[in-house]
């Protein structure tokens, strides 16, 4: 029996140095598993971040487009106050802008020649009306009514409604009975109606937006 107990006492104390030296460290110990509770607060907290981020970039967005809506809109407003101003042409003033473009320079060389017949002679007068050239009547004739036909409201308004083209067939009426009268070589009664259609002339440059006679003659 004394043999026995010799035996086991060794035995003993050789698993208990062994449990000791392999029982974890206190270090391995000290690490823990995040609870459930943690974990959904991090969840939680990881929306509402994502929520104020997206807010923030709709709130942008929308600030965004009402400034370029309002810019627009200005934009649209102060076009059309523009278009009106000018005779309210079709396409946002557009065609007549391109009118003036095409035709003012044409007109005025025309003006500027028919003020110059002025105490002229019979014949520069006939000289002025079979003009083949830019500044003899039939250019001028065919640009002043052009122009006159740009200022409309609208597309569909007949020409022939257009104040601004009335005002040109009128003063245009005159001096061809002037033409007339000049190829007879009927003097008084040639220059007698260009005494008329100076005064329609002016009516037509006011409705067309170019300067008076008494202007264009130092132009």
């Amino acid at each position: 029996m004394k043999t026995t107990s010799l035996f086991i006492l060794p035995t003993m104390a050789i698993l208990s140095h062994t449990a000791v030296a392999f029982a974890p460290s206190p270090t391995a110990l000290s690490f823990k598993t995040p609870s459930s509770h943690i974990i959904l607060q991090q969840a939680v907290d990881d929306d509402a971040n994502a929520i104020t981020n997206t807010n923030k970039m709709v709130t942008s967005r929308r600030d965004y487009l009402l400034q370029n809506t309002a810019l627009v809109a200005s934009s649209l407003f102060l076009a059309s106050g523009q278009a009106n101003a000018s005779g309210g042409a079709t396409a946002g003033g557009a065609y007549l802008l391109s009118a003036k473009q095409r035709y003012n320079e044409r007109v005025t060389k025309g003006v500027k020649a028919f003020l110059d017949l002025e105490g002229g002679s019979v014949s520069a007068v006939n000289d002025f009306f079979t003009s083949e050239e830019v500044g003899g009547w039939k250019d001028a004739s065919s640009a002043g009514y052009l122009l006159s036909n740009a200022f409309r409201r609208s597309s569909s308004t007949a020409p022939d409604s257009l104040p601004s083209v009335k005002k040109w067939k009128a003063f245009a009426k005159e001096a061809e009975t002037m033409a007339k009268y000049a190829s007879k070589k009927k003097t008084n009664d040639t220059f007698e109606s260009y005494k008329k259609a100076l005064v329609l002339l002016d009516e037509y440059l006011e409705a067309v937006e170019l300067p008076p006679a008494i202007e264009m003659r130092s132009l």
